[in-house]
């Protein structure tokens, strides 16, 4: 269990004083501007809006997306316009693009401290490079307060290979917004702690109980202030229960001591009888608002959440990736018959500002497509992208100058190496099971040279953007892979793949049965029913005690009886490479170093010790791996079609749709898309010695060559093709 909080907190964080106006009105106005996840994607980059990007307003006839010269312009205008405000970001700055991968976080620290912000939130991925390189980024360029109250860090006094992170980090901060102080306390991710450390890169921190440790600071914090604010980077989830409670398991004698306090007590569920216990763990008083992280979602309008005292607490998120700006607008309403009880939040409005190419223009002021009068619509739409080329935020352009020159030196983003005739979806469509570039990606993985694994699995979550239709350069593979994670091979017994895929069934199914995992070489029932199954602890004293017993598994559940209380394998109908798994046989398995190394909970992996780190990226793995693709000129003469219907060329996967796209570039090939533009479009504007056009953008060396001959780049085609089944029926219900 996390270590608790049983002591008087001691003031540790800052406040900036300064000349305030004295607070003479009963109501007042505080805007919060909000930033989360930001993940390096400090330069616009290509996106094919979903429909909840849509509903948002981002606009999918106005690419690039994202950016922190608009993010910082609109900062700016936002203050501007609010006589009190602050800018508050909830974590995870780091790891999303390549400007992380050269220089580790520095530019992002440096951009947060550029535009003021008031108060910024550990992240989980803040550590991707290491504890150490965290505290050196910190330590050598951040001005603003960085937050993380619910970590302990270890002392290096005592342990000498843990960075002195408790030097550049704070619980809270006190921000004196023209009279107004409002405490900001900064909660740090837990969820991702455990996956942090077992990749051998140990933040040196102890993960507190939250609630508890909130409940301190507040307690702490409310005498001198008139509004707390949390910034946050648990996940939405957590979120909510920093003020509605939740169980948790814990020692007896430990719990016990909660239970029994004067204020706020515990409240006993369970005594499990072996020394531990279920508790309720109160939901924490005195909150007024909650700006959250973490799961890069857009609460519009924000959530409202009643606390124990019936006070409404505002909950906050507002995306990631620098696609969207939030602004959350409060009344502030202080009683002037009791002055004592301070500042409440007495309304509230929130407005999302997306950030595409017309990210210059407020959202009420963007046009909107009408049927009939499409091209209207798509002329006013590049007449805004046009005014809004230039106004991007000066100290923030000529702060990425320097680093936009060294990335285009030292990594050749722009070298096309691929073409994909459609998008290639990390996600899978509808089923939740396998997914066209998690496909791919596994495929890759045990099929590289001097790999030849029979099974390939990786982590979903590793797989961060999807290829989108048109050329595939090496920034995109940076957007797809930004983890410098590696292959790793080991041998695992057929009793062992069992235990992993049914870990993959249980992570799943408390994912929306989403698989959490990509395989190659096998395939299996992803059983989130049975997962529910197990978690009604039927007792049995023989399988055949459990509801619905079926040995053979097909019409009932192959139960077997643990301990008393009913289990079957959620993982089902396993085989590999068309063969039923065999318990007893050992597999050659190439996965990834991260979850080798227990990473996202996979800790059966690393307990193998067969384990080899082959140094080869999973970035290259996959590079290389396009390159057995058939190009246009394969496709139009080698396709093989099977008696399923299916088609192949090279022995990889293919489609009509990619022949038709391929049958078009041969006839005109100026018809190609070159990515913001056609080929015909880049040759028109190089024949007029331009190196951009308002279509095209920055006409590339890389975009020229390849329009050059665009029959002969491998042409990528993803498919799910139903390895990974997912079943969601509870059978023992039945």
């Amino acid at each position: 269990m996390w270590a608790l909080l049983t002591a008087g907190i001691l003031a540790a964080a800052c406040t900036v004083e300064q000349e305030q106006p004295v607070l003479e009105e009963q109501d007042l106005r505080l805007t919060i501007l909000h930033t989360a996840d930001i993940h390096s994607r400090l330069l616009p980059y290509d996106l094919q809006p979903l429909t909840t990007d849509r509903n948002l307003g981002l606009s999918p006839d106005a690419p690039p997306y994202g950016g922190i010269g608009r993010l910082g312009a609109l900062i700016e205008r936002e203050r501007a316009r609010s006589p009190r405000t602050l800018h508050i970001d909830s974590g995870d700055c780091f790891q999303g693009a390549p400007i992380f991968n050269s220089h580790l976080g520095e530019v992002e620290i440096k951009w947060l401290s550029l535009i003021g912000a008031d108060a910024v939130v550990v992240g989980n991925h803040e550590f991707d490079a290491g504890a150490w390189n965290l505290y050196r980024q910190v330590a050598a360029h951040a001005t603003y307060p960085l937050l993380a109250a619910n970590y302990d860090w270890r002392d290096p006094a005592e342990d000498p290979s843990v960075p002195p992170l408790r030097e550049v980090t704070q619980p809270y901060t006190i921000a004196n917004v023209r009279g107004l102080k409002v405490g900001i306390i900064g909660m740090a991710n837990i969820s991702s702690l455990n996956s942090i450390v077992a990749e051998a890169n140990s933040t040196g921190a102890v993960a507190m109980e939250q609630n508890e440790v909130l409940r301190q600071w507040v307690y702490f914090l409310q005498p001198q202030v008139d509004l707390i604010v949390v910034t946050s980077h648990l996940g939405l989830h957590e979120d909510v229960e920093l003020v509605t409670g939740y169980e948790t398991e814990a020692k007896m004698d430990v719990g016990m001591r909660f239970v029994e306090r004067d204020f706020d007590p515990w409240e006993l569920r369970q005594d499990h009888g072996d020394g531990t216990g279920t508790f309720f763990v109160p939901g924490v008083r005195g909150l007024d608002v909650i700006m959250g992280g973490h799961l890069h979602v857009v609460l519009n309008p924000p959530q409202v959440i009643v606390d124990r005292d019936g006070r409404e607490v505002v909950l906050s998120h507002s995306g990631a990736f620098a696609k969207y700006l939030g602004r959350l607008d409060l009344i502030l309403h202080r009683d002037p018959e009791h002055p004592e009880f301070g500042w409440e939040v007495k309304t509230h409005t929130y407005k999302v500002f997306p950030i595409d190419g017309m990210w210059c223009i407020d959202p009420e002021q963007r046009p909107q497509p009408v049927f009939g009068e499409e091209q209207k619509y798509l002329e006013q739409v590049r007449a805004i992208v046009e005014q809004c080329k230039g106004h991007e935020h000066t100290e923030t352009m000529k702060l990425l100058e320097p680093y936009i020159l060294d990335l285009n030196q030292s990594l050749d983003l722009p070298q096309i190496f691929a073409y994909a005739p459609r998008t290639v979806q990390r996600r899978n469509s509808s089923t939740g099971g396998d997914a066209p570039l998690g496909n791919i990606t596994a495929d890759a993985m045990r099929r590289r040279r001097r790999v030849n694994a029979e099974i390939g699995i990786t982590n979903t979550l590793g797989i961060r953007d999807a290829l989108y239709a048109g050329p595939i350069n090496i920034e995109s593979m940076f957007n797809v892979f930004p983890f410098e994670n590696t292959l790793t091979v080991m041998y695992l017994s057929g009793s062992e793949i069992q235990e992993v895929l049914d870990f993959v069934a249980y992570r799943s199914a408390g994912r929306g049965c989403q698989s959490q995992a990509q395989v190659a070489g096998l395939r299996f029932i992803m059983d989130c029913g049975q997962v529910l199954a197990n978690e009604h602890r039927y007792a049995c004293n023989e399988p055949a005690d459990c509801p619905n017993y079926d040995p053979s598994d097909q019409d009932g559940i192959a139960w077997s009886c643990r301990q008393g209380e009913c289990w079957a394998h959620p993982a089902k109908e396993i085989t590999v490479n068309g063969e039923p798994l065999d318990p007893n046989f050992f597999y050659k398995v190439a996965t990834n170093n991260y979850i080798a190394g227990g990473g996202s909970g996979f800790t059966m992996l690393k307990r193998n010790t067969t384990q080899f780190d082959t140094g080869v990226a999973m970035r290259d793995a996959l590079i290389d791996f396009f390159q057995n693709y058939c190009t246009c000129e394969e496709l139009l003469s080698e396709t093989i079609t099977k008696d399923d219907g299916s088609m192949w060329c090279n022995g990889l996967p293919t489609d009509e749709i990619a022949v038709r796209a391929c049958e078009t570039i041969r006839d005109d090939p100026d018809s190609a898309s070159a990515g913001k533009c056609s080929c015909g479009e880049v040759k028109a504007a190089t024949a007029e010695g331009q190196r951009e056009s308002p279509e095209c953008g920055f006409i590339s060396d890389a975009m020229r060559a390849f329009c050059a001959n665009p029959l002969e780049v491998p042409i990528v085609v993803g498919v799910e093709d139903g390895r990974i089944v997912r079943r969601i029926v509870d059978r023992s219900q039945l």
